[in-house]
């Protein structure tokens, strides 16, 4: 990590050390602490805050924190260890220790880790350390283990790259991948102060610049990488091929935009300025972002920088959308990430970043040709004396706060449970067993008992049998084509049972109150022709309409609720490939009306509900992995309540109802 000026009370911080920022006269000194920033800050961020993660006090300086895809969160530790937290707490082994291997000399140590895209497929993930014996920045390669998803194979290690370090600052060491695939590697212009060779300017070195590599070329030969088409030097005999872009002198942490791709880098700066860098998206790289000719916006030195090198303010240069003044409170950009998780909306493309030593947090929305900054309030009093190390980002978009001895996640103020007239429940299959929540909590189930028969298939449904306002359960019933029905929810046999012996077994039950009446009726899915036929009286006897929605297609899932608020349920289809609910206003052949699309990249179940109590049904979402129930609120797209109920990857199957 690199600071320019220490904190007084961050003792920590001594084993990041770095050299002292040069004297300010006292005219500067006033002009930059009055200036504060140069970006002005327009206030607080609505509704967000900073929370101790839970079982996760204590690590031995934490410097990254990712994903591999699931739910478990990977932390880097400086020592040369990774860690898993899952569950509430730390894993009892770590994931991954090499500390044997690992120098923390200065501002060396185990920097960074990255999971390849497929790492669930292949097993893949990348290290950033400083090495033991030479200080060289290593860039490896390890495999987890075949029989141990918590733990990787230590002599799977394959070295990709190793880059000479003259010094012990500015190592860089965030390693990314792009939503191109490929793995982006910052480093840093390798030390002192001021870069004495210029080498974030010059063509014979990988220092100061960011690295782009395909990982999927010789795969199992030295060098365990190519370089990709596209890369900008690629054959020019010039700047090496690795290189995507130049002019860096210390970027500490850069992240992705996973919605846009757009790509942010945080460099630090020099004894004046922090920036923050962005290259859009579409970018075919060679950027060159100005250190040292440039420290942010301000002229710096050209100094032992070949005759090539570009001038201050050249329009080769790439100057930063963000700066503040480093003073003496603000001592070093910590770069961090755009956010597009769930339980904050209000917030979804807020860029967070903040400062080292003043442990400020700021978060920055693009607005014009500029940006609109606001602080995170009270996150120095959260922080105290620790000193900001780095941000991460769980697969599902949320950030966190990595400081020197904690991990904190960004969230949103305490809110009531909704009090809506649906609730939720699970079924589990192999014991025939249903578990009831009378309320959208974590927390056991407030009602559990067995109906029907193991082993016999019966797919289970909610509604409302009787009329009686109250929703309970039943089955149906393919082999016998019947629905078994019962109006409480109590053990004891069925209620109510009806044969529909035309249904085809692949026709799958969708049960709604079709005509407003008061009590649900039945219906079917045929995935086969995309017909929707429905019938509002549960006895024997024929549907009274038949209409197809969509197209035809194996896997989805048939739904049915109110979306309109009209009184009477509607259907609707679910893609669990893309996990997007399309929705239809009508009980008639057409397109759809409504669509929600949630991100595709985790696995979950849909469930339909009232959840807060406006007369409309909107989706919901049971992720298997975790446990985790979480409601979208009015408009349906945007989730404002998660609640953890169940046992994750238990096979139970969620359901909705007015219990």
């Amino acid at each position: 990590m690199i600071a320019t000026r220490l904190r007084p009370l961050a003792v920590l911080l001594l084993v990041f050390a770095s050299l002292a920022s040069l004297p300010l006269s006292a005219s500067d000194e006033s002009r930059f602490i009055a200036d504060f920033a140069v970006f002005p800050v327009a206030g607080d961020l609505p509704g967000v805050s900073l929370q101790p993660l839970g079982g996760a006090s204590g690590l031995a300086f934490p410097t990254a924190l990712t994903h591999a895809g699931d739910d478990r969160l990977f932390v880097t530790l400086r020592d040369g260890r990774i860690v898993i937290y899952a569950n509430g707490g730390i894993v009892g082994q770590p994931f991954l220790d090499i500390r044997n291997l690992v120098s923390t000399q200065g501002e060396g140590g185990l920097l960074s880790t990255a999971f390849h895209p497929r790492f669930s497929q292949n097993g893949f993930f990348f290290v950033n350390y400083t090495d033991r014996s030479s200080f060289d920045t290593i860039i490896a390669r390890y495999q987890v283990s075949p029989g141990n998803p918590n733990q990787a194979d230590p002599s799977s290690a394959r070295v990709l790259l190793r880059i000479d370090q003259p010094f012990t600052n500015h190592n860089g060491g965030q390693i990314q991948f792009g939503p191109d695939g490929y793995l982006y590697i910052g480093m840093g212009d390798g030390g002192s102060a001021n870069d004495p060779e210029c080498r974030a300017q010059r063509d014979n070195t990988l220092l100061g610049k960011m690295l782009r590599i395909d990982v999927d070329q010789n795969v199992n030969s030295s060098p365990f990488y190519g370089i990709p088409s596209d890369n900008p030097f690629r054959g020019n005999g010039g700047m090496p091929d690795e290189v995507w872009a130049s002019g860096l002198r210390n970027p500490w942490r850069f992240s992705f935009d996973r919605q846009t791709g757009d790509l942010y880098i945080g460099d630090v700066g020099q004894n004046q300025r922090e920036e923050i860098d962005r290259q859009a998206a579409d970018s075919n790289g060679g950027e060159n972002y100005g250190w040292k000719v440039m420290e942010g916006t301000l002229c710096f030195s050209t100094a032992s920088c070949p005759g090539s090198t570009p001038s201050c303010n050249s329009s080769a240069l790439t100057l930063p959308i963000l700066e503040y003044v480093n003073d003496d409170d603000n001592c070093s950009v910590t770069a961090g990430y755009v956010y597009r998780g769930a339980n904050l909306p209000q917030l979804r493309g807020t860029y967070f970043f903040g400062d080292l030593c003043s442990a400020r947090i700021w978060g920055a929305n693009p607005q014009g040709n500029g940006w609109v900054v606001r602080r995170l309030a009270g996150a120095e009093a959260v922080l105290g004396n620790q000193n900001l190390i780095s941000f991460g980002e769980d697969r599902r978009g949320e950030v966190y706060v990595l400081t020197s001895s904690a991990i904190y996640r960004l969230v949103g103020p305490a809110q009531p449970p909704p009090t809506g007239n649906d609730k939720v429940a699970l079924f589990d299959p192999a014991t025939v067993t249903f578990r009831i929540k009378t309320s959208l909590t974590s927390g056991p189930a407030d009602l559990t008992f067995s109906f029907g028969r193991r082993g016999k298939g019966w797919i289970p449904v909610a509604g409302d049998w009787n009329g009686d306002g109250r929703d309970s359960i039943g089955y149906w019933d393919a082999q016998t084509r019947s629905f078994r029905l019962r109006n409480s929810l109590t053990p004891g046999s069925a209620d109510l049972r009806f044969f529909l012996q035309q249904v085809p077994r692949s026709w799958v039950p969708v049960i709604g109150d079709w005509d407003g009446g008061g009590p649900d009726g039945v219906g079917f899915y045929d995935p086969a022709t995309s017909t929707f036929r429905t019938r509002n009286q549960l006895k024997r006897g024929g549907f009274g309409r038949a209409f197809r929605v969509g197209q035809p297609g194996s896997g989805l899932i048939p739904l049915a609720g109110d979306w309109d608020g009209d009184g009477r349920d509607s259907v609707g289809l679910f893609d669990p490939r893309t996990n997007t609910f399309r929705l239809r206003n009508s009980l008639n052949t057409g397109g759809f009306d409504v669509v929600h699309d949630f991100p595709d990249n985790e696995e979950i179940l849909p469930i339909v509900g009232d959840w807060d109590g406006d007369g409309r049904d909107t989706p919901g979402l049971y992720r298997v992995d975790s446990a985790e129930f979480a409601l979208t609120g009015a408009n349906g797209s945007t989730i404002e309540t998660v609640f953890q109920f169940g046992e994750p990857g238990s096979g139970w199957v969620p359901l909705a109802g007015a219990w």
